[in-house]
């Protein structure tokens, strides 16, 4: 069943990409649930069985995106900083070809969503799991519970400051043309996180 469902989720990831190139390409009126279909070289009632909508056909390529960020943040030892971990983790997880091209992808995404509001709910849903990916973190950070209303309250905040860098980064690279280095991406996020859990999370664990 594992193989079955791996499968599925690879083919899932596949129409996806699809999806955010022709929404890019055509915009989001501009193409079909057949047009999607006919890119993946599947018929359209297999991409109804795997999605509920056309636009939350992009949301297994921004979870892909959302994960690579918290299992980050999971790999995040207590003795650093979460700028020194950033830093070293990029060195020692290297994205690839397919996944910087997946990155790139959801930026475009991100900055659609302003205008459409089914891509911002599919884009929203991403972050609502991203958030609960979180709790584990800030609990083991802050030794509380995950329960605790501190530790949900943070990990809300911590996914609200992601969205926000995430969306301004999209934007003035895709849109405004800017050049964002990773390493100024990596320092802006360690900032909003900072600031939006008033200091409780960016540094290391005392020991």
């Amino acid at each position: 069943m594992s193989e079955i469902r791996e499968k599925q989720s690879q083919a899932r990831l596949e129409v996806s990409r699809h999806a955010c190139r022709l929404f890019w390409e055509r915009g989001v009126a501009g193409t079909s649930g057949d047009d999607i279909a006919a890119a993946a070289g599947l018929s359209t009632r297999t991409i109804w069985r795997y999605f509920r909508s056309k636009e939350s056909c992009v949301e297994p390529l921004l979870a892909r995106s959302a994960d690579r960020f918290v299992a980050s943040l999971h790999r995040w030892p207590h003795r650093l900083s979460l700028a020194d971990h950033l830093a070293a983790d990029i060195v020692t997880h290297v994205l690839t070809p397919q996944e910087v091209a997946d990155e790139i992808s959801a930026m475009r995404i991100a900055t659609m969503t302003s205008s459409e509001p089914a891509l911002r709910t599919a884009y929203l849903m991403v972050h609502d799991r991203m958030e609960r990916g979180f709790i584990p973190v800030v609990a083991d950070r802050l030794n509380m519970k995950g329960t605790d209303l501190t530790v949900r309250l943070c990990a809300a905040a911590v996914t609200g400051a992601f969205r926000v860098v995430d969306e301004d980064v999209s934007r003035a690279v895709i849109v405004d043309g800017v050049t964002v280095t990773q390493q100024d991406t990596l320092a802006l996020i360690d900032r909003a996180i900072r600031e939006a859990t008033n200091g409780r999370l960016g540094g290391p664990v005392a020991p």
